[in-house]
């Protein structure tokens, strides 16, 4: 891992995690330098917007655009990141394909096409011109507004885009190829960039853009968002076994997504179920082992920082770990590596939802306590980035009078 001079990034982050100081929390900061290279900036009001109505308006009556690749990467990004509605930041808003913390997707996305820059409006669904770019080559920058983020995120806002950028990115890529579309990431400490490659037009995508949208109502419905109280459920043995290929397939992916983001590690903590022993595994090779037998999902609750979920039903709490070392690398690295973070808990999400599980994930809990109970320090690694799994209440009252 490169960590010959720190970032901000993780000098930060490891602020937040190990020292936790309420004054950097109790006022609104200003953007430092990583910040303002990613701030994004409101386009003017030039003559020459894009309309991008009449494509939304396509796919969500089930068409398949099959245009030049431009039309074909518009038509993805309003499949993958349009709001379904929009929420208050104070709640947990309904959107179509992954989630963000709070409901804010700072998001912000650039498109640069043919030496020209445009801004994705997607409030107003319009492509607004944003000056002159370099080179003529089809690509997306990804940005955010960090002023939307409340104090109590200062110190972590950074890792949020980058974790949050992984989620899109994992949205992106699973419905790229139906289109017709190779995606390559270039992450620097000046930009986070999507190069497209256009591998032709492409057959009829309609069945997946309607397996996504499929999936974007599953997980948008009340069994997501009324899910902090879930309905009692166990793992067994097929489920492990699922989980662990649905991890391992998103690892193998990942490799080529991301091909410099740095080894990522996972603890898969378990309660008892049908053939499934309680315990604390680790999650390598061709089946996880356990390293502690005692069950541990009430003491991840008790480590959990928020009081909106509730433990005592869920079956299983799995976190993604990272090189001890994370906490000394540069800006780069540190961002490529959230968003491989972000790509990997998408993945997981998506898995669950197939087999009727909502997967929440989190990152704000007891560092020390979590480090200590997953036994990290043995591997040279600290936990990360959680997911909650879980059967949703809501699901077992479809169907049922009001």
């Amino acid at each position: 891992m490169d960590h010959v001079a720190t970032g901000r990034c993780a000098i930060d982050e490891f602020s937040f995690r190990y020292l936790a100081p309420a004054q950097a929390s109790a006022a609104a900061r200003e953007l430092d330098a990583y910040e303002r290279a990613f701030q994004a900036t409101p386009a003017g009001d030039g003559a020459t917007t894009v309309d991008l109505a009449p494509l939304f308006r396509a796919l969500v009556t089930g068409a398949a655009p099959a245009g030049d690749a431009r039309e074909r990467l518009l038509a993805l990004l309003l499949q993958v990141h349009q709001p379904m509605t929009v929420t208050p930041c104070a709640g947990y808003g309904v959107h179509a394909s992954y989630p963000s913390p709070r409901a804010y997707y700072p998001l912000r996305f650039t498109l640069l096409d043919q030496g020209q820059r445009w801004q994705l409006d997607m409030r107003q669904l319009r492509l607004r011109p944003d000056g002159a770019a370099a080179g003529a080559r089809l690509a997306l920058e990804l940005r955010a507004d960090f002023t939307l983020y409340a104090p109590l995120y200062n110190l972590f806002r950074k890792s949020l885009f980058a974790l949050e950028a992984g989620h899109f990115l994992a949205e992106l890529t699973a419905l790229a190829p139906h289109a017709g579309l190779r995606i390559e990431t270039v992450a620097t400490t000046r930009s986070l960039r999507l190069e497209l490659h256009d591998d032709g037009t492409p057959a009829d995508w309609q069945a997946a853009l309607a397996a996504h949208r499929a999936y974007a109502r599953e997980r948008s419905s009340g069994r997501f968002h009324g899910g902090f109280y879930p309905a009692p459920h166990t793992f067994d043995v097929p489920a492990v076994e699922a989980l662990h290929g649905a991890l391992a397939a998103a690892q193998s992916a990942l490799a080529r997504i991301l091909p410099g983001a740095p080894p990522i590690g996972a603890r898969l903590c378990l309660r008892a179920g049908h053939g499934v022993d309680p315990g604390v595994y680790r999650v390598t090779g061709s089946a996880p082992a356990c390293i502690d037998p005692r069950d541990p999902v009430d003491a991840c609750g008790r480590a959990y920082n928020y009081d909106n979920f509730n433990f005592r039903t869920v079956p299983a709490v799995l976190f993604l770990c990272v090189d001890e070392l994370a906490f000394h690398c540069n800006d780069a690295t540190f961002t490529e590596m959230n968003m491989a973070l972000g790509y990997l808990n998408q993945q997981l999400i998506r898995h669950l939802s197939g087999h009727g599980l909502v997967g929440r994930p989190f990152r704000s809990y007891d560092q020390l306590a979590i480090d200590n109970l997953l036994q990290t320090a043995a591997d040279g690694q600290r936990a990360y980035y959680g997911l909650l799994v879980a059967r949703n209440r809501c699901r077992e009252a479809w169907g049922v009078l009001r």
